[in-house]
């Protein structure tokens, strides 16, 4: 059986972040969330666009990952998530959250595209 990889733990600084982004994104209309592997999965509908870290992060301690295929951009790094359409965002402060925002909303929008 492959050995799973280890995700970094995120510290209370980036905790914080990712609460008040999850709040944030928690009200938009058909938004769910599901907790997953120490993450907090955010769908629009049936479709997951993101998830964002709670105890534990999926390449570094402070980084999100948000579906955006196709997207490229100085800002988003490719993401280890299920698949290509993955992108990874590093976030260095609490000055990123409107930048990390609207990188959601495009997310949401694309997933809300796509459902049924």
């Amino acid at each position: 059986m492959a050995q799973r990889p280890k995700l970094p733990k995120v510290d209370p600084e980036m905790q914080r972040w990712c609460a008040l982004l999850g709040d944030e994104v928690s009200a938009w209309r058909q938004v769910h969330t599901k907790p997953m592997f120490g993450m907090l999965a955010l769908y629009h509908g049936d479709r997951i666009f993101a998830a964002l870290p709670r105890t534990r992060a999926a390449d570094t301690a402070n980084s999100l990952l948000i579906k955006l295929p196709g997207v490229r951009d100085d800002r988003l790094a490719a993401g280890s998530g299920p698949g290509k359409a993955w992108v990874r965002f590093e976030m260095e402060s609490s000055a990123d959250i409107p930048v990390v925002l609207r990188w959601l909303q495009r997310a949401y929008k694309k997933a809300g595209r796509r459902s049924p």
